[in-house]
């Protein structure tokens, strides 16, 4: 599972993880805990906490991404680049925004009723720190309806 794979055809970028706000907006909230903690001596345990998970969320996440290219997705972490699912493996799927720690790509494959994962329980196939925001278009729409797959929430 951890050997490296090259893409084939053309590569889509479905999401990849912004790392700079990740760690900007959680490390400016825990400066201001500690600035607000020494000038009136009143610590927020609870606050620098959170911010400190968040920044090493976003530190472990720095790499990854998930990729589309003519055989399947590709998921690219730390332990490198790695094919997930072929196109014909899959009956759907779609992002899912897990609250502050980032989004996860969700994958029914194909198979039986009682198979995990399968059609009826999905399987977390890449977890990134937030879709970035990109100047062109999607092309998961476009992907999943050449490849004949549905969306999460397509009946």
């Amino acid at each position: 599972m951890g050997e490296s794979v090259k893409p084939v055809g053309e590569v889509h970028v479905l999401g990849q993880s912004r790392v700079w706000p990740a760690i900007a907006i959680p490390g400016v909230a825990v400066v201001v805990v500690i600035v607000i903690g020494v000038l009136f001596d009143q610590f927020f345990w609870t606050a620098l906490t959170v911010g400190a998970a968040s920044i090493i969320v976003a530190v472990v996440r720095l790499r990854n991404a998930v990729f589309a290219d003519d055989l399947g997705l590709l998921v690219r972490d730390r332990s490198g680049l790695r094919r997930s699912y072929a196109w014909t493996e899959i009956e759907r799927m779609g992002w899912v925004n897990a609250g502050m720690w980032g989004s996860n790509l969700l994958v029914f494959p194909r198979g039986g009723p009682y198979d995990v994962p399968g059609p009826n329980a999905s399987t977390d196939v890449g977890r990134i720190w937030r879709l970035g925001r990109r100047r062109s278009a999607d092309p998961m729409p476009e992907l999943l309806k050449a490849h004949g797959i549905k969306g999460l929430f397509d009946q």
